[in-house]
């Protein structure tokens, strides 16, 4: 299905997935379904034998990009589907082409992302990390996977190396107590300035490193 207008959820067994306009929804086979909208919606629906291409289990949710190619090809399948047989099927392979593209693309972006989760977490110590080049080694424009980043996870690399390292000051201050100085704590989480790592630590947890590790003994 490709949405043309309107917002809602399609609806299939277990779970509802949302739609707005340029969302594409892939269906496999004999998975019951159904779209609904309070305010109504406009869809192109093509059904086929398509297993040849699409290899799924559960529906695939994808986005058009800003260019709209994938409305403009699904349009060619609609209008022509009573003309040519041969030419219906050339542009079916074409829209399927572009969402094979689409669906490689997007698990590639869910990799990269994963990718720089790993190496985030890994490195949370050093306070040399360069979030930057992480993110321009990662074979995608800057701006691009760090928006990418923010919508798998809910935040921006920084702010997920932040928090990442507040989790590992406050697992420390938990285990160890008064047996290590906060600026100790504070180097081991990468942080290098106490006042910035104080006021960081506030911000997450809503008290100083010192008055938290005191609520804890």
């Amino acid at each position: 299905m490709y949405y043309l207008n309107g917002e809602g959820v399609l609806a299939t067994t277990g779970k509802g997935i949302p739609f707005k306009k340029g969302s594409i929804i892939i269906v496999p086979p004999k998975i019951i379904h159904g779209s609904v909208s309070n305010r109504g919606f406009t869809n192109i629906s093509i059904s086929g034998d398509f297993e040849g291409y699409f290899m799924f289990n559960e529906p695939v949710v994808l986005e058009d990009n800003h260019y709209y190619e994938g409305e403009r090809l699904a349009r060619l399948v609609f209008d022509n589907r009573y003309t040519d047989t041969a030419y219906l099927s050339a542009l079916c392979t074409a829209y399927i082409c572009y969402l094979l593209q689409n669906v490689e693309c997007k698990s590639s972006v869910r990799t990269a992302v994963s990718n720089i989760i790993t190496r985030l977490t890994e490195n949370f110590s050093d306070p040399n990390l360069d979030v930057c080049q992480i993110l321009k080694q990662s074979g995608y424009a800057e701006d691009y996977i760090r928006a990418e980043f923010k919508k798998q996870t809910s935040l921006t690399p920084v702010q997920f190396l932040t928090k990442t390292r507040i989790e590992h000051a406050r697992q420390l201050l938990e285990i160890y107590g008064q047996s290590i100085t906060v600026s100790k704590v504070m180097c081991a989480c990468g942080f290098e300035d106490l006042t910035y790592f104080s006021r960081r630590f506030k911000q997450f947890t809503g008290c100083s490193p010192d008055t938290y590790r005191k609520s804890k003994f």
